[in-house]
């Protein structure tokens, strides 16, 4: 089985790192010069992407300055990552013009837009200098502007570090988890347990949920950590942005550590592409070579606390360095999401039953 998975792994990568061959060649100065004709561009995602507007003002305005352009960015708050994907297919297929030049989402949002040839292919690392092959997670598609570590999180007002747990396993221990049993909050979702799949049996995954969901006292989504800053929960099972939220709330003072669950840790890389059709692409490409640039991700850092773990200097780049995190490899993240909804459609089934019990 893994080695059926290894093949699977290395076609799909293959398959993805040939489309260099098939991008046509464009240069920084094409692209600047093309953008000087397109006054504006429109991006819409959720309301609070990059920190939200005035996030994205400074962004504009850095963006003008190191290209040379006097540019706005016109973005609209908009539907959840799966749903913009689907309008960018449904307008495409339609032969209209785009709504948004730019889309924001994972590698399981960029998987689906993949399989549609939804993205226009860019030879990003072969027009901006500080742009590495590596940081085109979907290569020639999907630049990564952010990386994601999801994971435990708990108030150390509450449980102190050494009776802390320090993985997941550690949540359903039945020496650890008296601490947090019946007081613990869990995600409504069935997808981090899913993802577990990855680098667990789906036997493991299944025998660990029981216990979790046994152990639980309520369902705590991804944007609620402050339901464990406050103390209402001591800790959460697993949270999206985990170390995000710590950095947020611990420079405010709040009490929230962080906690990766496993090894190798299973990240979202959060990446921008250009959608076929834009309205606005060479402004559009430009923007998002920028977002990987260290200007960018300097005002990311400061104003929303999330980096990429690829951009040197970067708090995530820091912070895989210091704590020796293991990153699951993009390839393999890749791979899973390109297995396609129907994979592994029972087992998704069983965890949602156990979820609602």
């Amino acid at each position: 089985m893994k080695a059926r998975k290894r093949i699977v792994v290395s076609a799909v990568f293959f398959a993805l790192a040939s489309l260099h061959s098939t991008v046509a060649a464009e240069t920084l100065e094409q692209l600047i010069a093309g953008a000087k004709k397109e006054p504006e561009f429109t991006f819409i995602a959720g309301a609070q992407t990059f920190g939200g507007q005035k996030t994205l003002s400074l962004l504009e305005a850095a963006f003008n300055k190191k290209f040379g352009l006097n540019a706005k960015i016109r973005f609209s708050a908009g539907p959840e990552m799966n749903a913009m994907a689907a309008r960018v297919i449904t307008e495409q297929k339609s032969g209209a013009k785009v709504s948004t030049d730019i889309y924001h989402g994972s590698q399981s949002h960029l998987a689906l837009l993949h399989k549609e040839k939804a993205l226009e292919k860019v030879n990003y690392s072969g027009i901006f200098p500080w742009i590495t092959k590596e940081m085109e997670i979907f290569p020639s598609e999907g630049l990564l502007i952010f990386t994601s570590l999801r994971g435990i999180i708990y108030n150390s007002k509450l449980i102190s570090k050494d009776k802390a747990p320090k993985t997941y396993d550690d949540l359903v221990d039945p020496k650890l988890s008296p601490t947090w049993a019946g007081k613990m909050a869990i995600p409504p979702y069935v997808s981090w347990l899913v993802e577990l799949s990855m680098i667990w049996s789906e036997e493991r995954v299944k025998n660990f949920t029981r216990k979790l969901v046994a152990l639980s006292s309520g369902r705590l989504r991804y944007s609620e950590e402050e339901r464990v800053v406050s103390g209402e929960f001591p800790i959460a099972a697993n949270m999206g942005g985990a170390t995000e939220q710590m950095w947020q709330w611990q420079a405010k003072g709040a009490p929230l550590v962080a906690v990766m669950g496993s090894t190798p840790v299973m990240p979202s890389y959060f990446q921008l592409g250009v959608p076929r059709n834009s309205a606005h692409p060479n402004l559009a490409k430009l923007f998002v070579g920028f977002m990987a640039s260290k200007e960018a991700q300097a005002i990311l850092e400061k104003y929303d606390f999330r980096t990429s773990h690829l951009v040197e200097g970067t708090i995530m780049s820091k912070y895989l360095k210091q704590n020796r995190v293991q990153l699951q490899e993009a390839k393999d993240s890749i791979a899973f999401y390109l297995q396609g909804e129907d994979s592994g459609l029972e087992f998704k089934e069983e965890l949602t039953k156990m979820l609602k019990q």
